[in-house]
Protein backbone atom coordinates (compact mmCIF):
# COMPACT_ATOMS: atom_id res chain seq x y z
CA UNK A 1 0.00 0.00 0.00
CA UNK A 2 1.41 3.43 -0.92
CA UNK A 3 2.16 5.97 2.25
CA UNK A 4 0.14 9.20 2.33
CA UNK A 5 1.92 12.25 3.11
CA UNK A 6 -0.08 15.63 3.56
CA UNK A 7 1.59 18.51 1.49
CA UNK A 8 1.27 22.03 0.90
CA UNK A 9 2.13 22.26 -2.96
CA UNK A 10 3.18 25.78 -2.93
CA UNK A 11 5.07 25.09 0.45
CA UNK A 12 6.14 22.10 0.81
CA UNK A 13 7.61 21.09 4.44
CA UNK A 14 11.36 20.13 3.51
CA UNK A 15 10.78 16.97 5.70
CA UNK A 16 7.86 15.46 3.26
CA UNK A 17 9.92 16.75 0.02
CA UNK A 18 12.47 14.84 0.89
CA UNK A 19 11.00 11.73 1.20
CA UNK A 20 9.40 12.39 -2.43
CA UNK A 21 12.88 12.89 -3.47
CA UNK A 22 14.51 9.70 -1.88
CA UNK A 23 11.49 7.59 -3.65
CA UNK A 24 12.59 9.43 -6.96
CA UNK A 25 16.12 8.55 -6.74
CA UNK A 26 15.63 4.98 -6.01
CA UNK A 27 13.11 4.70 -8.99
CA UNK A 28 10.02 4.83 -7.51
CA UNK A 29 6.82 6.19 -8.34
CA UNK A 30 5.33 9.13 -6.90
CA UNK A 31 1.81 10.68 -7.29
CA UNK A 32 1.61 14.79 -6.53
CA UNK A 33 -0.44 17.58 -7.36
CA UNK A 34 0.41 19.29 -10.05
CA UNK A 35 -1.03 23.10 -11.43
CA UNK A 36 -3.71 21.00 -12.73
CA UNK A 37 -4.54 17.28 -11.87
CA UNK A 38 -2.36 14.80 -9.85
CA UNK A 39 -0.06 12.95 -11.87
CA UNK A 40 2.67 10.32 -11.45
CA UNK A 41 6.62 11.05 -10.96
CA UNK A 42 9.44 9.15 -11.62
CA UNK A 43 12.44 10.51 -12.58
CA UNK A 44 12.09 11.03 -16.63
CA UNK A 45 16.18 9.98 -16.90
CA UNK A 46 15.60 6.28 -16.21
CA UNK A 47 14.06 3.73 -18.53
CA UNK A 48 13.47 1.22 -15.73
CA UNK A 49 11.79 4.05 -14.13
CA UNK A 50 9.64 4.87 -16.80
CA UNK A 51 8.68 1.39 -17.47
CA UNK A 52 7.61 1.00 -14.25
CA UNK A 53 5.65 3.80 -14.68
CA UNK A 54 3.61 2.30 -17.95
CA UNK A 55 2.86 -0.68 -16.15
CA UNK A 56 1.44 1.39 -13.02
CA UNK A 57 -1.08 3.21 -15.60
CA UNK A 58 -1.81 0.06 -17.56
CA UNK A 59 -0.70 3.02 -20.30
CA UNK A 60 0.54 1.68 -23.98
CA UNK A 61 3.91 2.30 -23.94
CA UNK A 62 3.43 3.40 -27.83
CA UNK A 63 2.01 6.76 -26.21
CA UNK A 64 4.80 9.26 -25.28
CA UNK A 65 4.75 10.53 -21.58
CA UNK A 66 5.04 14.14 -21.12
CA UNK A 67 7.69 15.55 -18.57
CA UNK A 68 8.16 18.51 -15.96
CA UNK A 69 10.95 20.63 -15.44
CA UNK A 70 11.30 22.57 -12.42
CA UNK A 71 13.26 25.45 -14.31
CA UNK A 72 13.68 27.07 -17.54
CA UNK A 73 17.55 25.87 -17.52
CA UNK A 74 16.39 22.32 -17.42
CA UNK A 75 15.04 22.47 -20.98
CA UNK A 76 18.11 22.36 -22.62
CA UNK A 77 18.77 18.71 -21.25
CA UNK A 78 15.13 17.31 -22.62
CA UNK A 79 14.59 19.26 -26.25
CA UNK A 80 17.15 19.85 -29.25
CA UNK A 81 15.82 22.87 -30.48
CA UNK A 82 13.64 25.75 -29.36
CA UNK A 83 11.66 27.69 -32.21
CA UNK A 84 11.06 31.45 -31.42
CA UNK A 85 7.84 30.83 -31.29
CA UNK A 86 7.70 28.67 -28.67
CA UNK A 87 9.60 30.97 -26.99
CA UNK A 88 7.22 33.02 -27.17
CA UNK A 89 4.61 31.14 -25.64
CA UNK A 90 6.97 30.19 -23.23
CA UNK A 91 7.34 33.76 -21.81
CA UNK A 92 3.50 34.40 -22.01
CA UNK A 93 2.38 30.96 -20.43
CA UNK A 94 5.10 29.23 -18.87
CA UNK A 95 4.83 28.87 -15.52
CA UNK A 96 1.84 27.43 -16.26
CA UNK A 97 -0.58 24.75 -18.20
CA UNK A 98 0.93 24.70 -21.02
CA UNK A 99 2.23 21.71 -22.44
CA UNK A 100 5.02 22.02 -25.69
CA UNK A 101 5.79 19.21 -28.46
CA UNK A 102 9.36 19.94 -29.12
CA UNK A 103 11.80 18.06 -30.55
CA UNK A 104 13.73 15.54 -27.96
CA UNK A 105 17.62 15.85 -26.97
CA UNK A 106 19.55 12.93 -27.95
CA UNK A 107 20.15 11.97 -24.29
CA UNK A 108 16.03 11.70 -23.60
CA UNK A 109 14.91 7.53 -22.83
CA UNK A 110 13.26 6.08 -26.09
CA UNK A 111 11.03 4.84 -23.79
CA UNK A 112 9.28 8.24 -22.96
CA UNK A 113 8.48 8.74 -26.78
CA UNK A 114 6.87 5.89 -27.35
CA UNK A 115 6.59 6.16 -30.99
CA UNK A 116 6.83 9.31 -31.22
CA UNK A 117 9.66 12.04 -32.28
CA UNK A 118 8.67 14.63 -30.04
CA UNK A 119 8.51 15.35 -26.43
CA UNK A 120 6.20 16.98 -24.56
CA UNK A 121 7.17 19.36 -21.75
CA UNK A 122 6.01 21.69 -19.25
CA UNK A 123 7.17 23.79 -16.34
CA UNK A 124 3.93 23.97 -14.01
CA UNK A 125 3.21 26.75 -11.71
CA UNK A 126 3.11 24.59 -8.78
CA UNK A 127 6.15 25.39 -6.51
CA UNK A 128 5.89 21.35 -5.49
CA UNK A 129 6.51 20.29 -8.85
CA UNK A 130 8.92 22.94 -9.49
CA UNK A 131 10.89 21.42 -6.49
CA UNK A 132 10.76 17.96 -7.02
CA UNK A 133 12.29 18.64 -10.82
CA UNK A 134 15.26 20.79 -8.86
CA UNK A 135 15.54 18.87 -6.06
CA UNK A 136 15.70 16.10 -8.20
CA UNK A 137 17.98 17.34 -10.52
CA UNK A 138 16.41 16.82 -13.78
CA UNK A 139 12.80 16.55 -15.75
CA UNK A 140 10.18 14.57 -13.84
CA UNK A 141 7.21 12.71 -15.43
CA UNK A 142 4.18 14.43 -15.63
CA UNK A 143 1.16 12.12 -16.88
CA UNK A 144 -1.67 12.12 -14.84
CA UNK A 145 -2.20 9.73 -11.25
CA UNK A 146 -5.16 7.36 -12.97
CA UNK A 147 -5.00 4.19 -14.83
CA UNK A 148 -5.11 4.84 -18.71
CA UNK A 149 -8.03 5.58 -19.95
CA UNK A 150 -10.02 6.18 -16.67
CA UNK A 151 -10.56 9.81 -15.12
CA UNK A 152 -8.13 11.89 -13.83
CA UNK A 153 -7.58 12.25 -10.22
CA UNK A 154 -8.55 15.08 -8.38
CA UNK A 155 -7.85 14.05 -5.19
CA UNK A 156 -5.07 11.87 -3.39
CA UNK A 157 -8.39 9.87 -2.50
CA UNK A 158 -9.18 9.34 -6.08
CA UNK A 159 -5.35 7.79 -6.74
CA UNK A 160 -5.64 6.14 -3.96
CA UNK A 161 -8.73 3.81 -5.31
CA UNK A 162 -6.64 3.70 -8.45
CA UNK A 163 -3.19 3.47 -7.76
CA UNK A 164 -2.52 2.64 -4.34
CA UNK A 165 -1.43 -1.37 -4.60
CA UNK A 166 1.25 0.32 -7.47
CA UNK A 167 2.71 3.20 -6.11
CA UNK A 168 5.33 4.26 -3.36
CA UNK A 169 3.79 7.43 -2.46
CA UNK A 170 0.89 9.71 -2.70
CA UNK A 171 1.38 13.44 -1.85
CA UNK A 172 -1.94 14.98 -0.61
CA UNK A 173 -2.71 18.37 -1.00
CA UNK A 174 -6.78 17.82 -0.87
CA UNK A 175 -8.61 18.74 -3.75
CA UNK A 176 -6.72 20.47 -6.75
CA UNK A 177 -7.90 23.85 -7.56
CA UNK A 178 -8.58 23.54 -11.48
CA UNK A 179 -9.17 20.11 -12.55
CA UNK A 180 -8.99 21.50 -16.12
CA UNK A 181 -6.01 19.62 -17.93
CA UNK A 182 -2.88 21.24 -19.61
CA UNK A 183 -3.44 22.81 -23.34
CA UNK A 184 -0.90 20.24 -25.69
CA UNK A 185 0.77 22.63 -28.57
CA UNK A 186 2.96 20.87 -31.24
CA UNK A 187 5.00 23.47 -32.27
CA UNK A 188 7.52 21.32 -34.31
CA UNK A 189 4.61 22.15 -37.26
CA UNK A 190 3.63 25.09 -38.88
CA UNK A 191 1.10 26.48 -38.11
CA UNK A 192 1.18 24.76 -34.36
CA UNK A 193 -0.88 22.48 -34.03
CA UNK A 194 -3.35 21.64 -30.26
CA UNK A 195 -3.11 18.13 -29.98
CA UNK A 196 -5.31 18.52 -26.77
CA UNK A 197 -7.74 21.40 -25.69
CA UNK A 198 -6.98 22.56 -22.20
CA UNK A 199 -6.95 25.53 -19.45
CA UNK A 200 -5.05 27.94 -21.85
CA UNK A 201 -7.67 28.52 -24.96
CA UNK A 202 -6.91 28.53 -28.37
CA UNK A 203 -7.80 32.21 -28.67
CA UNK A 204 -4.90 33.17 -25.76
CA UNK A 205 -2.60 31.03 -28.05
CA UNK A 206 -3.59 32.67 -30.95
CA UNK A 207 -3.12 36.49 -29.67
CA UNK A 208 0.56 35.83 -28.34
CA UNK A 209 1.59 34.41 -31.93
CA UNK A 210 -0.65 36.87 -34.16
CA UNK A 211 -2.56 34.23 -36.15
CA UNK A 212 -4.53 30.86 -36.12
CA UNK A 213 -3.33 27.59 -34.85
CA UNK A 214 -4.60 24.44 -36.40
CA UNK A 215 -6.34 22.08 -34.45
CA UNK A 216 -5.96 17.94 -34.40
CA UNK A 217 -7.93 14.89 -33.00
CA UNK A 218 -6.06 12.33 -31.72
CA UNK A 219 -5.68 9.59 -29.29
CA UNK A 220 -4.40 11.14 -26.20
CA UNK A 221 -4.94 8.95 -23.27
CA UNK A 222 -4.21 10.71 -19.93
Amino acid sequence: MARLLAVDPQCPAPAVLAEALAVLRRGGVVAYPTDTVYGLAVDARRPEAIARLYTVKGRPESKALPVIIGALPQLAAVVATVPALAERLMAAFWPGPLTLLLPPHPCVPAALLGDSDRIGVRWPASTLSQQLAVGLGGAITASSANRSGAPAALTAADVMVQLAPAVDLVLDAGAVTSPVVSTILDVTVEPPCVYRPGKIAQHALEAVLGYRVAQKKVDTPS
